[in-house]
């Protein structure tokens, strides 16, 4: 049963990867996004994640949220031509500000990030987001480790260090 399971989990990997793939030659911006959104709640909900679609409370739009070992996580998620900066961070963590104390956030950019957004949030108060980029994302895609694990490193990374990056490579 356990081996059933892991070819149905490579093999919806595998469909994931595809669409995933597709979009990468996208000339679409908004079509694009929407797709990375639904990617990426497919993928949550194959990993048992609890994960819920985009939805708006109280004027925020929120791309998804999931639940990862008891802890409640908003997610952003950003595919731009441009690295994500400070202040892309800073929208995401408002958002967490609003929230109970233990709520966490993951921001996907699929370019990744400029030096200045991962030092102003390592280096604020208590960090409440962990970074995910493109190639984080591919590697999962690919089957090399699970997202459960990914995920697992970069927070315990982020505890045990400060720094709220810490590449899948």
């Amino acid at each position: 049963a356990r081996l059933r399971k892991n070819d149905e989990v490579t093999s919806r990997l595998g469909d994931l990867n595809k669409r995933f793939m597709a979009l990468v030659t996208s000339t679409d911006p908004h079509r694009r996004g929407y797709e990375l959104e639904s990617i990426l709640r497919d993928l949550f909900v194959l990993f048992d994640l609890d994960a819920k679609a985009s939805f708006k409370v109280e004027g925020d739009q929120v791309d998804g949220a999931f639940v990862f070992e008891s802890t409640d996580y908003l997610l952003e998620a950003r595919w731009r031509a441009a690295a994500a900066d400070a202040n892309d961070l800073d929208g995401l963590a408002g958002k967490l500000q609003r929230r109970l104390d233990n709520t966490l956030g993951l921001f996907i950019s699929m370019n990744g990030y400029s030096e200045g957004a991962i030092t102003a949030h390592s280096g604020m108060g208590r960090r409440t987001i962990i970074l995910m980029a493109g190639a984080d994302l591919v590697a999962v895609l690919e089957g090399h480790l699970t997202l459960p694990a990914l995920l697992g490193r970069k927070r315990r990374h982020a505890a045990q260090t400060g720094q709220i990056f810490l590449s899948a490579t």
